[in-house]
């Protein structure tokens, strides 16, 4: 009878737990850092800022070394399992702070966290179908992934209404212990399923249907399976995709910041109540994300991979369309209304992302996806470090219409032009 725990779905859904909880530690404290600093009278509200900040600079840490490690020691599962006992650490860091630089080392660790957890268990989806297009899969890990982007901030608000930070701590610590157990003891290593598919290849290549096909247009081919991570970096299509990362981190961390703040300072609401932009954000994403992943897959295997650079595009006018009316709204209400159109627009450019580094690697059969994901989440948490200290500056000298109508919807304008500028540069080169 085969091993349950050996199937490629297997891997997928303990991925998808990872994820899930990976966000939820990551968003449990948006709602209620503010009230946290005031309740512990340690600092001015600028300072929440760069506590945030510490995530991104945890995550760029260990980003960048996990996947050349995982990729090195040929292991998924190690990297996973340590980042599952950080994040019960850091909880525990968070339990017994009562100043400001605790809050900083318990984000610090959350981040180091997240940056072996999440590029690890994306590159151990993309492990396990190497054969296909990964848009649906990445929209999956995207649908787990709102999901506890939707569930972190209302848990953690309704926890530190009820039981302070002590509550909002003792959770953390419960679901990073539950994931390590997941992890460790539910999946086989993702590395040994993608050699076992691999030995099948040639068969596969044959039978597979042309949808199934992986893209080699447009995609220079390499002598060696084995590519050195500057060189990866410089890989053209990894570094679009990583500039494109780069900014929607921006964008959503700097608003993920500065949403909290402006609702308590402008509307007076309530860290449960704020809890409720996230919710939205994160149920409209969990709904939409597998057709938006299944159209990107048909889109792409249909018209070529320049078709995924005209989904991003439209994506990115959506979204600075929905960031400029969040900017100009004048009323909680209206902002909760728009959080649904930012949600839905964010899944058009982030699932065509997301997907492209692991294409690139099956395309061309290389040893190098958690190299490749390891890239993706640096250049994320690169955003998460300068973002929200830049973000949370900016709202207490020019306000938060000015920062979100100008630079922040400006920020996706130039994002669409450089990827219009790139897909005319590959149809001129056709000609």
């Amino acid at each position: 009878m085969k091993d349950i725990r050996a199937v490629p779905t297997a891997v997928v859904a303990g991925a998808c737990v990872a994820q899930l909880i990976d966000n939820i530690t990551y968003t449990i404290s948006f709602a209620c850092l503010p009230h946290l600093f005031e309740d512990m009278k340690l600092a001015s509200e600028s300072k929440i800022g760069l506590v945030a900040a510490m995530f991104g600079v945890g995550g760029v840490l260990t980003s960048s070394l996990s996947g050349f490690i995982s990729d090195r020691l040929k292991s998924r599962k190690l990297p996973l399992v340590v980042g599952s006992v950080g994040y019960a650490v850091c909880g525990c860091v968070l339990f017994f702070s009562h100043k400001l630089w605790h809050l900083m080392l318990y984000r610090l660790l959350n981040g180091m966290a997240s940056g072996l957890v999440y590029p690890i268990s994306t590159a151990a989806v993309g492990d396990v179908y190497p054969h296909k297009l990964l848009g649906l899969q990445m929209a999956m890990l995207n649908m787990f992934n709102n999901a506890g982007y939707m569930i972190g901030p209302i848990v953690g608000g309704i926890v530190y209404d009820h039981a302070g930070v002590h509550g909002v701590s003792t959770v953390i610590m419960v679901i990073g212990s539950l994931l390590s157990l997941i992890l460790g003891f539910g999946i086989k290593e993702p590395l040994l399923i993608h050699d076992n598919l691999m030995e099948q290849v040639e068969v596969a290549s044959e039978l597979s249907s042309e949808k199934e096909k992986t893209i080699t247009e447009e995609i220079e081919i390499v002598e060696s399976k084995d590519i050195p991570l500057w060189k990866l970096v410089l890989k053209w299509r990894v570094l679009l995709a990583s500039i494109i990362t780069l900014s929607l981190g921006t964008l959503n961390s700097s608003l993920d910041n500065m949403l909290g703040i402006h609702v308590k300072d402008t509307f007076k609401v309530t860290s449960s109540k704020a809890g409720l932009l996230y919710v939205l954000n994160g149920g409209v994403s969990i709904l939409l994300s597998m057709p938006t992943g299944s159209a990107v897959d048909w889109i792409i295997g249909r018209h070529g991979e320049i078709a995924r650079g005209y989904i991003q595009i439209i994506g990115l006018l959506l979204t600075s369309g929905a960031v400029f009316t969040i900017g100009m709204s004048d009323s909680f209400a209206t902002i909760l209304g728009v959080e649904a159109w930012l949600a839905a627009s964010n899944l058009l450019v982030n699932i065509p992302v997301m997907s492209s580094f692991g294409d690139f690697v099956n395309s061309l059969r290389l040893n190098s996806m958690a190299q490749c994901y390891g890239i993706f989440n640096s250049f994320w948490s690169l955003s998460s470090t300068f973002a929200p200290p830049i973000a949370t500056w900016l709202y207490t000298r020019i306000g938060f219409r000015s920062t979100v109508c100008g630079l922040l919807s400006g920020l996706c304008i130039l994002c669409a032009c450089l990827i219009l500028g790139e897909t005319i540069w590959q149809i001129r080169k056709r000609i």
